[in-house]
């Protein structure tokens, strides 16, 4: 049987909270273990870069993606199968392409990007039969839970939004889920 491909939405840059990316390490760490790939941003920095060592080092097959111009900014991690894209919008389509399931861990406004679009082409059925899941450790992302929550309250948001998004909020749990994947 053939692996699945995880991708792992989260921040290229270190928070000033350590307990971030000791999760991220942590997520990494749980992609290898049960036995999937991991697709995120190609960086080697932050939460992106914690999250792809620790899948790396627990026997994952790591496919980074990123924008030539984007090499200029972030070192992309050594020794993973790399593919270069002309631009954001291109590396997001063909992150979405090669993943059967999102994670969303904490990030900045490129991480909250990303999880929006991937939710919005899920709701569009662009994106077919994929889960995303919200890590929302540390309550990190509340507001977006609570807005997401009031826009499908006021109609605004497919009846059946929540079915494809999962919210967890600790490393058992998300332990659980994978096992279950």
């Amino acid at each position: 049987m053939e692996k699945k491909n995880i991708c792992v939405f989260c921040g290229a840059s270190a928070s000033s909270d350590p307990d971030y990316s000791k999760l991220a390490n942590k997520v990494g760490e749980l992609i290898g273990k049960h036995n999937f790939n991991l697709v995120y941003g190609a960086g080697n920095t932050g939460l992106m870069g914690d999250c792809a060592k620790a899948a790396k080092n627990s026997g994952s097959k790591i496919y980074g993606v990123i924008p030539s111009f984007l090499t200029k900014i972030e070192k992309p991690l050594d020794n993973i199968n790399i593919k270069f894209t002309s631009n954001m919008r291109t590396r997001k389509a063909m992150m979405y392409k090669l993943s059967s399931l999102f994670i969303i861990l904490p990030g900045g406004i490129g991480t909250l990007d990303e999880c929006v679009e991937v939710l919005t082409l899920i709701q569009l059925k662009q994106i077919k039969q994929k889960k995303v899941v919200i890590f929302n450790f540390k309550n990190y992302w509340d507001f977006l839970l609570k807005l997401l929550k009031k826009m499908k309250n006021e109609n605004f948001l497919d009846k059946n939004f929540h079915s494809d998004l999962i919210e967890i909020n600790n490393i058992n749990k998300f332990e659980s889920f994978l096992k279950s994947f």
